[in-house]
């Protein structure tokens, strides 16, 4: 049994059910072809290694807080970004991926439809078009119901596998059209329409929004950091030699301004979701990111500082 297998099973009694059913929906929404317990174990192995990694580079650079606290405090933020913040990322780029095509995809089948062909023919004739994984997706649809699935629940399960909202309340109008007998290809007709409504919203609200969205990026990334972690290195500068010497910050300040620093850049990420997004959750995955770019700026930015002060 290998040592994966083993980690997932401690994975699968231990770790809560629910984490680990919203791990697997959004594993299913990205190609990583692996359950929630493996990735779970796998993201173990990796926070160890790094770990270790970080603790090797600590004996050669000295970072503002000790090697006993910066080690697992790295640690862990690397495991919360592999638990939750790749998943989601890879989730979110996938379901971008299959809205942009969605409309054309539809419109086609619109034609399709109008020209006299079965819905299953239409549906088939997507998936050998160059769509990309929505040709994909649309071949696993077909596959299923020639196996013998019903297509009303193969297209729900395609839009449960996208991840998109937007996914899903187009495939759920399109299955309630079905249900209906409704004119299936006025539908599509509506619902293509309706999709590129709200791309070209999504667009102009990416437009509106850019510089507040860059300045954030500037300020939890660099400026602020920076800024910081070269106040605490000069703060941190003694001048004279053995007990004559003076200056330095007062003990726990590099602690005070690393955890400022943490803060400040987990609520920029958030903020980002909110300007960008309109949801604060969407801002989860920026906030990981900027926490451990911003942490990493405000060390080199001391340690240069406390070099030069050195010499």
């Amino acid at each position: 049994m290998s040592l994966v297998t083993k980690l997932a099973e401690f994975v699968k009694r231990w770790f809560p059910e629910k984490t680990l059913a919203n791990l697997e929906r959004n594993l299913e929404s990205t190609k990583i072809a692996l359950s929630a317990e493996e990735y779970v174990s796998l993201s173990i192995l990796v926070t160890i290694v790094i770990a270790a990694a970080i603790g090797v580079v600590s004996i050669f650079v000295q970072f503002p807080l000790p090697s006993i606290i910066v080690v697992p405090l790295l640690g862990l933020v690397t495991f919360m970004l592999l638990l939750f913040g790749l998943p989601r990322y890879l989730a979110q780029a996938r379901a971008s991926e299959l809205e942009k095509v969605l409309p054309d995809a539809l419109r086609q089948m619109s034609s399709t439809l109008r020209a006299g062909v079965s819905i299953d023919s239409a549906l088939d004739d997507v998936a050998k078009s160059n769509y990309g994984e929505l040709s994909k997706e649309f071949e696993r649809v077909v596959s299923e119901v020639r196996r013998g699935r019903t297509l009303e629940s193969g297209l729900l399960a395609l839009a449960r596998r996208s991840g998109s909202p937007l996914y899903d309340r187009a495939f759920r109008l399109i299955v309630e059209g079905i249900e209906r007998g409704a004119a299936l290809a006025n539908v599509l007709d509506a619902v293509s329409g309706d999709i590129k409504e709200v791309h070209t919203i999504q667009r102009e609200r990416r437009s509106a929004t850019t510089q507040q969205v860059m300045f954030l990026f500037a300020v939890a990334l660099f400026a602020a950091p920076f800024i910081i972690g070269l106040t605490v290195g000069v703060g941190n500068i003694r001048v004279g030699v053995g007990t004559a010497a003076s200056g330095g910050l007062p003990a726990g300040m590099d602690m005070i301004a690393m955890t400022y620093t943490a803060i400040q850049a987990f609520t920029c990420g958030l903020a980002v979701g909110v300007v960008r997004y309109g949801k604060v959750s969407k801002g989860i995955t920026y906030s990981i990111i900027f926490v451990i770019i911003s942490l990493i700026v405000f060390t080199m930015a001391g340690s240069v500082v406390g070099g030069l002060g050195k010499r």
